[in-house]
């Protein structure tokens, strides 16, 4: 089971470009990240060209390897705390492009950006002014206020 959210950019007309994102969307998680690896629009409109993804922000990919283990059995984790693997790669989205699936973007307005399309529960946001912004959504309620992401939160 996934914390679902919503990943997306404003556009000049209020629109949103978003995609789905399956696990971790609670600000502790995605909203951290987001903040410190997407921190201007080139690098928000390359995520979001990626299409939905499992993870924001994984070393792993479809194929399943196994994780190292030191020698008291312990994982092995990178710097930023990931568990590394055989075969692994740097930090990076886990995109469904990779196990097959068709890119899948939605151009909507931001109503329907918020609105919650199933089973999301959060919505990130990268605004005109370059800012992140985030909101507690689900089952089609329209969220009141944005919840505040700060880069104290470990970013």
């Amino acid at each position: 089971m996934g914390t679902a959210s919503r990943i997306g950019y404003e556009l000049p007309d209020h629109s949103v470009v978003s995609v789905y994102c399956h696990y971790d969307g609670y600000v502790q998680h995605n909203g951290r990240l987001l903040i410190k690896h997407y921190r201007n629009r080139e690098d928000v409109q390359e995520l979001i060209n990626g299409g939905s993804m499992s993870s924001l922000r994984t070393r792993g990919t479809w194929e399943l390897t196994n994780s190292l283990r030191d020698d008291k059995g312990e994982y092995i984790r990178d710097s930023e705390g990931y568990i590394m693997s055989e075969n692994d790669r740097e930090p990076q989205p886990l995109y469904h492009t990779e196990r097959g699936e068709d890119i899948n973007v939605e151009h909507t307005s931001f109503d329907d950006f918020v609105a919650g399309h199933s089973c999301e529960e959060y919505a990130y946001l990268y605004d005109l002014q370059g800012v992140w912004k985030a909101w507690k959504i689900g089952w089609g309620k329209t969220p009141d206020q944005p919840i505040e992401l700060l880069c104290g939160m470990g970013c």
